[in-house]
């Protein structure tokens, strides 16, 4: 049944007092990370005149009816020409080239009032308990609100919208509007995906949906947006979509994200999605008439804002609160120009509506959301328990939205020969730190629970201010597989802590007892052994294959050991070399063993059949790469290409006679192939390669999976998890067929695995059976089929060593 009840405005408000100190004398900066020292700061406005574009009559807004992208910048620098509220800037480029446009509305502030809104904007955070009793800061603090618009490039009118409140605001003489200035900052990301907005697509140039990518970080674009929901600190934020009839916004359904405060978010998220819903009611359109609000009408698993990859359920993890807005009409298609016009101007109207009540909402519970956020902040630094939300707490929750963690003391990751990749923990240390936590630094060696660390462990003290990004980044998740029958989209488990390659360690109940002091990036420092030695690296990063292939096209002698590692004998060429990676990627070389031998390697030119994701994996792991397609085999698998990786369809059969030739002769010539996902071993079964049958999960089936590595040259030394998106794994193996890893006899330790509707593809089908095989072909094919992800989004780089070790075997074996 439905959740369709009547909703009150009227909810419960939770106030919890007193706060333990932090555990550290240096746990209050004075500086946040990367952050302009407050004398630095300047007041508003702070204006700058935006390079103009030129005119460009293919951009896919005009025909929509809604501002073509080469008129941003001439109507922002008209608008800060005219007005001392409207302050400008180019905030960093697309991936495509194009200026992002960030602008802040706000009543002109001194530079001293400037730099004393600063200091109340971090006071919140590492004070809260002073902040939130400070009778001045309630008082004058500008509470801000952020607006990212059209982060998906073919849902243009939020943009509109923005530049409609900006324009109104700029100039005004309400003196209603004035007020709000005076206590109200409206930042605005104007386009955030230009790329998009231009090409009328959803993704941006690169071929990404950005809303997908904000845990990662691969883009640009969401680059910016991270920063400035981090650095803004907003009450509510709205991420401006289309299209969706009725209009839905936020709250959702669940699965809800374990490590939020639940209870300090739904009761302004929910009153205030019921503003937003009357005034939509007030344009007085047909079309507008109701709205969508999933937390209230849909069923769990439809609608939900479990995993931290969307602008929403980021800037949730925040304390922000934050709305997905999606406007009704789709102004795209075979529609006539008026009837475009019509549409987007309804949804410009509806996105208005969004960004005015959610200000006249932060208004009229002025006080209470700073309390609130500051609460959040104070909860983290007193590492005290999630809340248990009782039913009916607002009307329509219940025991389907309980959803909490458990937050342990801290973590380690660690430093020296119990870190699996020194790497890998620098860039997991870059992301907690990007993304608005804390991590600090031993200065000497320690123990904690039994376990030695070195000096150099980072060590993430839980008792912070936004420990639940934090730990939703750490921590291994649940398997909700039983709690939810369906979900909007994956991951349904993500544990960059588990699959970004690093060895973090959880420390339940202490946090270690020495001196620590707060880093504001990760850093990894290569090494190789003196004298005239044979160089040997094992490969267990993206950084080490990079490094492998700068080597092998410096001209170095590179050697493949029979388990996946690499030596360079010493000459005075390679230690040149060697040094340069060291420099270069931080990766450590030791001395080889005594009496190693290996196959000599060249350099390796992959022709890959897939997207984007597969091109940048190959790129983040530095082989040469070129494109393949069905369409294109007879050109592009040339003599040069070594290996085959195929992570989309390529069928033998539907090949035309010239290309099937040139897959032939590939192939004849004993070419490997690497296959990944469902496509790799339907291309292996349809050309005859490896014997072994491949099933696989349902689709949505995603999450963090325990694996069992029997080592050889793809997972010799390989982390013990994995991640899958659509599960695969293999049976009925030929005798030549070698497994190089398989899912656990409980395979799934964080997401969502149901059996597919037939029944088949669950998890107790999976158990035991090949998630990595390889063999090689009666013609001399080598041939890796992969049944984990190592490409989905850019996301598991833990398992992109996999990957490219595999690549290495199946191109030269």
């Amino acid at each position: 049944m439905l959740r369709r009840l009547a909703v009150s405005t009227a909810v419960a408000v939770l106030v919890v007092t007193g706060w333990n100190a932090p555990a550290h004398a240096d746990a209050l900066p004075a500086v946040p990370p990367r952050a302009t020292p407050i004398g630095d700061i300047t007041g508003y406005p702070r204006q700058n005149v935006l390079p103009v574009w030129p005119d460009n009559p293919d951009d896919a807004s005009i025909p929509i009816g809604v501002i073509a992208y080469d008129d941003i910048a001439p109507k922002l620098n008209a608008l800060q020409a005219d007005s001392d509220r409207v302050s400008a800037r180019v905030a960093g480029k697309s991936s495509g080239g194009y200026d992002l446009y960030v602008v802040t509305v706000t009543a002109p502030e001194s530079r001293s009032e400037a730099q004393k809104q600063e200091r109340w904007k971090r006071l919140i955070e590492d004070d809260p308990v002073r902040a939130r009793s400070d009778k001045q800061l309630l008082r004058d603090y500008k509470t801000p609100l952020f607006v990212n618009a059209n982060i998906h490039g073919n849902e243009w009118e939020g943009t509109d919208a923005a530049l409609r409140v900006i324009s109104e605001y700029a100039s005004s003489t309400d003196p209603a509007v004035a007020s709000l200035l005076q206590r109200n900052r409206l930042v605005f990301n104007i386009t955030s995906n230009p790329d998009g907005r231009v090409a009328g697509t959803r993704a941006n140039s690169a071929g990404y949906d950005l809303n997908r990518d904000l845990t990662i970080v691969s883009q640009p674009e969401t680059n910016l947006i991270r920063e400035l929901a981090v650095d803004v600190k907003p009450i509510i934020t709205l991420d401006l979509h289309g299209y969706v009839s009725p209009t839905l916004l936020h709250p959702s359904t669940p699965p809800h994200n374990v490590n939020n405060e639940y209870d300090l978010f739904i009761k302004h998220a929910l009153p205030n999605a019921l503003g937003i819903e009357q005034g939509l009611k007030d344009l007085g359109y047909a079309e507008t008439q109701s709205a969508r609000i999933p937390f209230r009408d849909d069923e769990p698993g439809v609608w939900d804002d479990f995993p931290p990859i969307y602008v929403p359920s980021f800037s949730l993890l925040q304390s922000s609160i934050p709305y997905t807005i999606e406007a009704p009409l789709n102004p795209r298609g075979n529609l006539t120009p008026a009837e475009k016009l019509r549409r987007s101007g309804i949804n410009t109207d509806v996105h208005e509506v969004a960004i005015k009540k959610s200000l006249e909402y932060i208004q009229a519970n002025r006080n209470q959301v700073i309390y609130d956020q500051a609460e959040v902040y104070r909860r983290g630094w007193a590492g005290e328990p999630q809340r248990d939300i009782p039913d009916e707490y607002v009307p329509g929750w219940g025991p389907e939205d309980d959803y909490r963690t458990v937050f342990p003391r801290s973590y380690v990751i660690p430093a020296g020969d119990r870190q699996h990749s020194p790497a890998a923990a620098a860039r997991l240390v870059d992301l907690l730190i990007g993304s608005g936590g804390r991590v600090w630094q031993a200065s000497s060696s320690f123990r904690a629970d039994g376990k030695s660390y070195p000096a150099g462990s980072y060590v993430i003290d839980l008792h912070q201010p936004k420990r639940g990004i934090v730990n939703s980044l750490l921590e291994p998740g649940a398997d909700i597989t039983d709690r939810v029958s369906d979900l909007y989209a994956g991951p349904a488990g993500w544990s960059q802590g588990l699959t970004w390659g690093a060895t973090v360690d959880t420390l339940w109940d202490s946090l270690p007892r020495t001196r620590l002091t707060r880093v504001y990036d990760g850093v990894a420092r290569g090494s190789y052994p003196p004298g005239r030695v044979s160089y040997a690296l094992d490969i267990q990063d993206a950084t080490d294959l990079r490094a492998v292939n700068d080597l092998l096209a410096g001209g170095a002698r590179v050697y493949r050991l029979a388990d996946g590692s690499v030596v360079v004998p010493w000459s005075p060429s390679s230690q040149a070399l060697i040094k340069s990676a060291v420099r270069q990627h931080g990766v450590s070389f030791a001395a080889a063993p005594k009496r190693w031998s290996g196959t000599l390697l060249d350099e390796v030119v992959v022709g890959y059949v897939g997207g984007v994701e597969v091109r940048d994996t190959l790129a983040d792991t530095g082989f040469a790469a070129r494109a393949v397609s069905a369409s294109t085999l007879a050109t592009s698998l040339t003599g040069d290409v070594d290996v085959l990786l195929v992570a989309s369809t390529l069928n033998p059969a539907t090949l035309t006679a010239e290309n099937k030739a040139a897959l032939d002769a590939y192939l004849a010539r004993g070419g490997g192939v690497v296959g990944v996902d469902t496509a790799g071993p339907a291309f292996s079964t349809a050309a005859g390669l490896l014997t072994a049958v491949a099933h696989s999960g349902a689709s949505l089936a995603s999450g963090v999976v325990n694996v069992v590595n029997n080592g050889g040259p793809v997972t010799s030394g390989a982390i013990p998890h994995s991640f899958i998106a659509q599960p695969v794994w293999y049976t009925g193996l030929g005798a030549d067929v070698t497994v190089e890893q398989s899912y656990a006899a409980d395979p799934l330790l964080a997401g969502w695995w149901a059996p597919a509707s037939n029944g088949t593809g669950g998890q107790d089908q999976a158990a035991g059976q090949a998630s990595i095989v390889r063999s090689t072909t009666a013609a001399g094919n080598p041939v890796v089929l992969i049944g984990t992800d190592p490409i989905w989004r850019l996301h598991a780089k833990g398992l992109q060593s996999q990957l490219g070790r595999a690549l290495i075997w199946a191109s030269q074996s």
